[in-house]
């Protein structure tokens, strides 16, 4: 979600929240997208099986139609607009996790969340104390995930286990933590920018969490 753009213009007559009531904002949408996805993997895990006539192919066409969408939406100038976006990467990560998760143990599980958790906590606390160094690191970021992402590729092809690039995602989405909380707050504290803001974190957590998941579901088996 790089290409999502944060709205640094005054000309457009935003009213700016209070840096309190700004990191609130970012905080609550946050909280409201894990919320809806916890809710989603209880309750949800054959909805879209269901929607899509049991098709996973169906399913992933929709997942990446929504995606897709949710990125044109946040180019919208109107805050109501990138609130749908938003949505539109909340539920259907919802369902992907509701489809992902069950396959673990519930003590992996609690192990990936408690970890995502001490991530959020260490890197946003950093970035805070920091935000420069963070703030400097975005070409480097993005360098680093485009090579890991064509290095999983290539090794799935060649069949091999690429596990280990699980923990360069982890680090790789954890730095990710620090920029987007740092860029959240060098930005003017609009509502339209605190959507985009927590649109980005939101994405950097389900990443962690996924590769969390991952190694110590691993781990785990190999017990």
């Amino acid at each position: 979600m790089e290409g999502l753009q944060l709205d640094r213009s005054q000309i457009l007559g935003y009213k700016e929240l209070d840096q309190a009531s700004y990191n609130l904002a970012v905080g609550g949408l946050l909280l409201y997208g894990v919320v809806v996805n916890a809710l989603i993997c209880f309750f949800g895990q054959n909805l879209i099986y269901y929607l899509s006539g049991g098709t996973f192919t169906v399913f992933l066409l929709i997942y990446f139609g929504c995606a897709l969408l949710s990125v044109a939406l946040s180019n919208s100038q109107s805050a109501a607009v990138n609130f749908v976006g938003y949505n539109l990467l909340v539920l259907p990560i919802g369902i992907l996790l509701a489809l992902t998760v069950p396959g673990f143990s519930f003590q992996t599980i609690q192990s990936a969340l408690v970890g995502t958790g001490v991530f959020l906590v260490l890197m946003t606390g950093a970035a805070y104390v920091k935000p420069e160094f963070f703030l400097s690191l975005g070409s480097t970021l993005r360098t680093g995930l485009i090579v890991t992402l064509i290095a999983e590729i290539v090794l799935g092809f060649l069949g091999l286990a690429g596990g280990y690039l699980d923990y360069a995602v982890v680090a790789i989405f954890s730095l990710y933590l620090g920029f987007d909380w740092a860029r959240a707050n060098s930005c003017p504290p609009t509502l339209r920018n605190a959507i985009l803001s927590a649109t980005q974190i939101y994405l950097d957590i389900v990443n962690i969490f996924l590769r969390l998941l991952m190694i110590f579901g691993r781990n785990s088996r190999r017990r």
